[in-house]
């Protein structure tokens, strides 16, 4: 729906949902967001080759585009906030454990209803449900600009993360607030994850007009200072 609106007309129409409350708010977003990963499933559910397709995608971005490869995620527990329906690990076979965590993956799953080796949690990135230190590796790909809470979903992707983990970082900064997307970030959401952690990789890139995302990334799209952007971190505990 909004993107059907002429950017001036999108503005009005976020600025007046930004004052719902907020029980009208969250049930707008979940809206959307599941709107959104429908027409995602929809051609693929049923179609083999365009899944796997699917897939490949989300193993170059969690290895070749981090600098890493599958096997560094071999016997490791992996955790992937707003893992969205797709099977978004199901590429790290050699994984000790796999778990995409949304608020909304119970209902993801219906969209998306093939058998998946790794599992979902239906809970919200401001309160994981796990131990601390519980995750070799966690995940935040275009997803913190979604939350409800930025730095409550920080302290506990801190939490969660082991010893000796690792933390990758895709978010888009410099946007409006959306409904779905309610945070305007910049490239200082990386000072929350400190001083545990340290950025071993910082990239940033620009936006396509297309707005896609992971093709801007893959196209390398130069990021214009105070202009929408990507940021692209990969961050370890500081030793």
């Amino acid at each position: 729906m909004l993107q059907a609106l002429k950017p001036g007309a999108k503005i009005i129409v976020n600025t007046a949902l930004s004052v719902l409350p907020g029980g009208a708010r969250r049930r707008f977003k979940q809206y959307h967001e599941l709107r959104y990963w429908r027409g995602v499933t929809r051609p693929i559910r049923d179609d083999r080759a365009k899944l796997e397709h699917e897939r490949a995608h989300y193993e170059f971005f969690f290895t070749t585009f981090f600098g890493l490869t599958a096997e560094d995620y071999d016997s490791r527990a992996l955790l992937d906030i707003g893992c969205g329906p797709c099977g978004s690990l199901e590429w790290a076979s050699g994984a000790r454990e796999r778990v995409g965590l949304d608020p909304l993956a119970d209902e993801y799953r219906k969209l998306a209803h093939d058998r998946q080796a790794m599992s979902y949690c239906a809970a919200s990135s401001e309160a994981i449900p796990y131990p601390d230190g519980h995750f070799d590796s966690v995940s935040a790909l275009n997803c913190l600009d979604h939350v409800d809470d930025v730095e409550k979903t920080v302290r506990e992707i801190k939490r969660v993360t082991a010893p000796a983990g690792r933390i990758l970082l895709i978010v888009e900064i410099g946007h409006a607030p959306t409904p779905t997307e309610p945070h305007r970030l910049d490239e200082s959401i990386v000072e929350l994850f400190a001083p545990e952690f340290v950025a071993v990789s910082l990239r940033t890139f620009g936006v396509r007009d297309d707005h896609n995302l992971y093709a801007s990334l893959k196209n390398g799209v130069p990021y214009v200072p105070g202009e929408p952007g990507i940021l692209c971190a990969r961050l370890e505990r500081k030793r």
